[in-house]
């Protein structure tokens, strides 16, 4: 979503000037603790905000119906959590563009994977991949671990399969950043919001669904112009920005036209998503998966490299010991791990769902078995490369 023509009323924003004016007085003082008057909780700045794609959240498009929502500061105003030396991005307090559209569970928690809480939100978390920017200074050198829903990019390496888990694109390179830290920004996006929880799973794999039939039926309809328009309108209204769930929509229609190109059936799916996804995929399939580096982030090569007898029984089991105690997941001959019975494709995003420890590795974390050898990932991942040359 687009929210630079974002602007605040005149009167609240001569009103935040005046406040951001005392905090820079207070922030003088290292050892103060800020006050902030919470302006941001206005309805001035919550219709604004509103009004860009609708009343729902900004992270994982669910609507607001009689559920709380939360004007959330991307950047935390106050505190980050894991830094309690340094204080939060006080100085973007009142400032519009640092506002996002949040439900409970995106900010606060509350989501469940089946019996097992999915934590606690977003809040006052908001690692990086790199150096923190200086108080008051500027951002531009700053690399989040949590996808922006106001950037472009961030939003185009978010996918979803047909079950309807949020899923990185696999055609989608990992940056520099990414390599060097062994971590996946969508994986980490998706734990830290809890995106594939029971409900969000549940509702998206039902949209699909529909959506699925809906491109079928404008496929097969043949000369009535009826059935076309109907699916078509149904189409443009399940993908239009402001629709719940309207990213999960838009990638099911790209995957159905990809299917139908893929079937060498050459009639158009006009309007929609699907023009420029069928004018860009040009041999009708899915771009090749982005490979993983030197065995960098995810499994895929990794998994490449084992035997296939040892995915005999389904998968490998990975074990690990946390602060909660023992910890359990599955590692898939796909290269995805199975944590709470939601795929992730990253061993360290799937070490800190199990855990709930922000900072834990999960190449050191878990160990597997195989050929009745023991070892963690890392040693594994050594191994391999050392045998590659």
């Amino acid at each position: 979503m687009d929210n630079s023509g974002l602007t605040a009323p005149q009167k609240w924003a001569e009103r935040a000037a005046k406040e951001l004016a005392k905090l820079y007085k207070e922030a003088k003082d290292a050892d103060k603790e800020l006050s902030f008057r919470e302006m941001w909780r206005e309805d001035a700045i919550r219709d604004r905000l509103i009004a860009l794609i609708g009343e729902k959240c900004w992270y994982c498009e669910t609507r607001f119906v009689r559920s709380p929502y939360h004007v959330d500061h991307y950047r935390p105003k106050s505190v980050v959590v894991g830094e309690a030396e340094r204080r939060g991005y006080w100085w973007l307090a009142y400032d519009p563009a640092n506002y996002r559209l949040s439900c409970h569970h995106c900010n606060s928690g509350g989501a469940r994977y089946g019996n097992q809480s999915a934590g606690p939100g977003k809040g006052a978390r908001f690692p990086l991949l790199g150096q923190r920017a200086s108080e008051g200074g500027s951002l531009d050198g700053e690399l989040p671990v949590l996808l922006d829903p106001v950037v472009a990019e961030d939003a185009e390496l978010m996918g979803f399969d047909g079950q309807g888990y949020a899923r990185r694109r696999p055609e989608r390179p990992y940056s520099k950043d990414e390599v060097a830290r062994d971590l996946c920004r969508v994986d980490e996006t998706i734990r830290m919001l809890a995106l594939n929880s029971d409900l969000l799973i549940e509702s998206r794999s039902t949209l699909i669904a529909r959506v699925d039939g809906l491109v079928q039926l404008y496929l097969a309809s043949g000369g009535h112009a009826g059935a076309a328009l109907y699916a078509r309108t149904e189409l443009d209204h399940l993908t239009r920005t402001t629709a719940e769930w309207s990213a999960a929509a838009a990638a099911a229609e790209r995957l159905a036209v990809l299917a139908h190109d893929h079937s060498g059936n050459d009639a158009p799916l006009e309007g929609g998503a699907g023009d420029d996804v069928a004018e860009r995929a040009s041999d009708g399939t899915e771009p090749p998966a982005a490979t993983a580096t030197g065995h960098h982030i995810d499994l895929r090569t990794l998994v490449a490299a084992l035997p296939p007898e040892a995915f005999s029984a389904g998968g490998i089991a990975l074990r690990g010991r946390g602060k909660r105690g023992p910890a359990r997941a599955t590692l898939l001959a796909d290269g995805s791990i199975m944590c709470f019975q939601r795929p992730l494709a990253t061993p360290t995003s799937a070490a800190r769902m199990a855990t709930g420890d922000d900072q834990v590795d999960g190449w050191t974390f878990w160990s597997l078995t195989v050929d009745g050898t023991t070892r963690t990932l890392s040693e594994l991942r050594d191994f391999l490369i050392a045998q590659n040359g």
